[in-house]
């Protein structure tokens, strides 16, 4: 055969295999998404409210990008090349351990200590804990917190080099004192894990995954079955259980969505006898609500996706418990449920949370006496009706200028101070503020208050506008 004759039926095979990726669409079953990602939607010529829609094109190559035919096949191929000859990932968010290890990507940065929140953030983080504690007190009920320790606190030297740690305390070390001083009970799930592994070499979460391990969850219930006092809890951590080959790690999912590797996790001996008192889909549920006649009080509990295997033991151990996910946290749930517990579990790496998102309940009032001189700083709010809490108003805004590292935030509206969350978006080098008020509040006369060298000053201007 002639070379020209190669040469041709090669870029012939070339060409035909390129087209496989988009023919296929239109011949070839389509992959289900892998973990947690979110295909992009079919493109439109026409936009929502009527016309052309102008960004057509650009929808059409995000359609094609997350649809083309064997894409989660040739992901998962391209991703194990890239493993096994440049010892890289192929994901920007998964990071490529040793011994098979997998790690988050975003944890890196809480490892190596190198952007850690401000002096300011951490102190209101503490105080907006400290206000859903007192609203839950309020309501008959205690509020607990704890972190889940990212994977890469624990289980360090499975990090590739990725750099020397910062020679300064890590957010959760610095934030602890501060929730002392605030009286916010805290839920220490850090030592519990630690402790494991320095006396008995036990690892408790998954390599492959970012979350811990069903042993690990019973681990962190004892500890918080331990920080809440219950004496007739069942100690899960040391239950008898049966190892076996289930877990299909999210990190290892993102990196190879066609793999069929697994990883071993515990099934206890023990059943759990609670029940579902409605239905649910999955683990991941916002909404999940369980029973035990065998067992009393009432639990509301806030959880991301460490709790997906962490719910199960404590609704072991409540007549009513009633699981959440929603983001911010409605405490006001407590209204409705009447919980007498409250557990408020985030993961290491997203503390910033607790500056970015204000929990849901009405803002305490405060008392005020004298008229406090006008500072430098100026304030400017926003005020809404966001349907989570009938009948108040959100009002959600900055101060910008000094104020004191651990000044709470009050506003003034008419004759009536009340306390803000100090959590909120906002611009850099702003402080925010959240707060929920009556919708009949006096909002032509707000003023804005803030501590400056431990004296009380009020917003030297504060503009207000309401949707």
């Amino acid at each position: 055969m002639k070379l020209e004759t190669k040469a041709n039926l090669a870029m012939g095979a070339f060409l035909l295999a390129c087209l496989i990726p988009s023919v296929g669409m239109f011949l070839l079953p389509e992959d289900p998404p892998a973990a947690n990602q979110t295909l992009a939607p079919p493109p439109s010529l026409t936009a929502r409210e009527g016309g052309l829609n102008w960004n057509a094109l650009d929808e059409v190559t995000d359609y094609v990008a997350d649809h083309f035919a064997l894409r989660q096949r040739l992901i998962t191929a391209n991703s194990a090349l890239e493993a096994a000859v440049l010892h890289t990932s192929a994901q920007d968010s998964v990071v490529l351990g040793k011994e098979g290890w997998l790690f988050y990507a975003e944890t890196v940065d809480d490892y190596l200590h190198t952007a850690p929140l401000t002096d300011r953030e951490l102190s209101g983080a503490a105080r907006t804990l400290a206000l859903a504690s007192e609203y839950a007190q309020g309501q008959g009920a205690r509020l607990v917190f704890t972190v889940a320790p990212n994977k890469a606190s624990l289980y360090s030297w499975y990090l590739p080099y990725v750099g020397r740690p910062m020679p300064v305390a890590n957010d959760i070390d610095r934030l602890v004192p501060l929730l002392e001083a605030q009286g916010v009970k805290y839920a220490d799930l850090f030592a519990p894990f630690r402790e494991q592994y320095q006396e008995e070499e036990r690892v408790l979460y998954h390599a492959t995954d970012s979350h811990w391990t069903n042993r690990g969850a019973a681990l962190a219930h004892d500890a918080l079955i331990e920080a809440l006092g219950l004496e007739d809890s069942t100690e899960w951590f040391a239950q008898p259980g049966r190892d076996a080959p289930t877990h299909r790690g999210d990190l290892y999912e993102m990196l190879y969505p066609t793999g069929g590797a697994l990883s071993p996790d515990t099934e206890f001996d023990q059943p759990f006898t609670f029940t579902y008192t409605r239905p649910i889909r999955s683990p991941e549920d916002l909404r999940i609500q369980t029973e035990n006649p065998e067992k009393t009080g009432s639990l509301l509990m806030f959880r991301d996706s460490f709790g997906n295997t962490l719910y199960p033991f404590l609704a072991e151990d409540y007549g009513q418990a009633l699981f959440s996910r929603s983001m911010p946290w409605q405490l006001t749930l407590l209204e409705e449920t009447g919980a007498d517990t409250v557990i408020v579990e985030l993961v290491e790496r997203n503390l910033d949370y607790l500056v970015r998102w204000a929990p849901i309940f009405p803002a305490p009032q405060r008392g005020l006496t004298g008229e406090p001189p006008a500072g430098e700083a100026a304030a400017r709010a926003a005020a809404q009706e966001d349907g989570t809490l009938a009948g108040f108003l959100r009002l959600e805004g900055s101060i910008s200028g000094p104020v004191d590292v651990d000044s709470p935030i009050y506003v003034q509206l008419g004759e009536t101070l009340y306390e803000a969350s100090p959590a909120g978006e906002c611009e850099e080098g702003e402080h925010p503020f959240t707060l929920y008020v009556s919708a009949g509040s006096a909002l032509d006369d707000i003023r804005v208050l803030y501590l400056l060298d431990g004296q009380v000053l009020q917003a030297g201007r504060t503009e207000l506008s309401q949707a």
